[in-house]
């Protein structure tokens, strides 16, 4: 294969040839529990697009959001900076909630607030150029998206996946297939 073949699929990937640390992982350096529906703080929106920057807030607020669209868990967005009408205009998801999913609209817990944010990204953390590499810790069917390519979603369901085993593909998120926490760990 030439140098000019590798991931001719996803042109907007960085060629891995020649670079030990981007090539497909043989051997993970980190696991991370896997939890369905968390916000993706990693990337560089914290994983939420600002509606309406609110009113009330003073950096150090924590805000909880909703769960109205079907979260089991609300997230949690620490203020850390507001504009001159106390609207915040930077923070960080410092609890990334569980059960959310992509176009979910929250807000503040505490109606007084009014900041709400629309949920854009519940992939995997880190996993905005690469997927990563699952174990799986209990029997399951595991649906999840693969890596792909850009624009598209391809769902795949892994059926019968058995405990205690590795699943060499590149996993953007998992959708279902996780019988408690921890039970799969994402792979980097």
């Amino acid at each position: 294969m030439g140098l000019t073949q590798y991931n001719n699929w996803e042109p907007v990937l960085d060629a891995v040839n020649g670079r030990m640390q981007q090539e497909p992982r043989v051997f993970a350096h980190d696991a991370v529990p896997v939890v369905i529906g968390a916000i993706n703080n990693s990337n560089a929106n914290h994983g939420l697009r600002v509606i309406d920057k609110g009113s009330t807030y003073a950096p150090g607020d924590v805000i909880t959001l909703t769960t109205v669209g079907g979260a089991t868990v609300a997230a949690e967005v620490t203020v850390l900076a507001v504009d001159a009408n106390d609207g915040v205009t930077d923070y960080e998801v410092t609890t990334v909630g569980a059960g959310y999913a992509v176009g979910h609209v929250e807000t503040d817990s505490d109606p007084a607030g009014a900041f709400e944010v629309e949920v854009i990204n519940i992939d995997i953390p880190h996993t905005q150029k690469r997927g990563c590499c699952l174990y799986v810790g209990a029997n399951a069917d595991v649906e999840v998206i693969m890596e792909g390519v850009a624009g598209s979603t391809p769902t795949v369901t892994f059926k019968g996946v058995a405990a205690g085993s590795f699943l060499p593909v590149l996993v953007k998120q998992v959708v279902s297939g996780i019988a408690a926490p921890g039970d799969i760990l994402a792979l980097y």
